[in-house]
């Protein structure tokens, strides 16, 4: 009896690492529901930031998009959008570097054609394989919408850094 269970917790902790390792880069916290088409939205950013796509993470915004960047104007459209990742990227790829996003939501609301996350962005950039200096965090809201085409996309994407932990 005790070997089947030891089989048993062995069986169902490899399924859930397994789970975990398939969606690193999006983590959905207690409560918050799965949406396989913005969950999708979130895998296909962070594919593009693992790449350094400007075009993919573009493409991810509605025509008329509001990006909110911190201490910045409001840039609306994905026309004024796409500069701001392709001088990021720019930079990254300048330095040497990749790097990698992931995200954690903690809140979300989603109905037919509209749906909104609440969550933490973490960003890791790495040189030569090693991760460089500490992790870059910030909280986020979003706002998706599904497009006349059927496609999910961000209508509205709003950050703000995350103090660093005190030392």
């Amino acid at each position: 009896m005790l070997m089947k269970t030891i089989i048993l917790s062995l069986l169902i902790f490899s399924s859930v690492f397994a789970v975990y390792a398939q969606t690193g880069e999006l983590v959905l916290e207690k409560g918050v529901p799965a949406h396989a088409e913005i969950d999708a939205i979130y895998k296909s950013f962070s594919e593009a930031y693992a790449t350094l796509d400007v075009e993919k993470v573009a493409a991810l915004y509605s025509e008329n998009a509001a990006y909110l960047p911190p201490d910045n104007d409001i840039l609306e459209g994905r026309e004024a959008i796409r500069p701001t990742f392709k001088s990021f990227f720019d930079w990254i790829k300048t330095e040497g570097r990749t790097m990698t996003i992931s995200f954690q939501i903690f809140q979300r609301k989603v109905d037919k054609n509209l749906g909104y996350d609440v969550g933490i962005y973490t960003i890791r950039q790495y040189r030569d394989g090693k991760q460089t200096g500490s992790a870059g965090q910030g909280k986020f809201v979003t706002v998706a919408v599904r497009e006349k085409d059927g496609k999910w996309r961000f209508q509205v994407d709003g950050y703000s850094n995350l103090k660093p932990p005190k030392k």
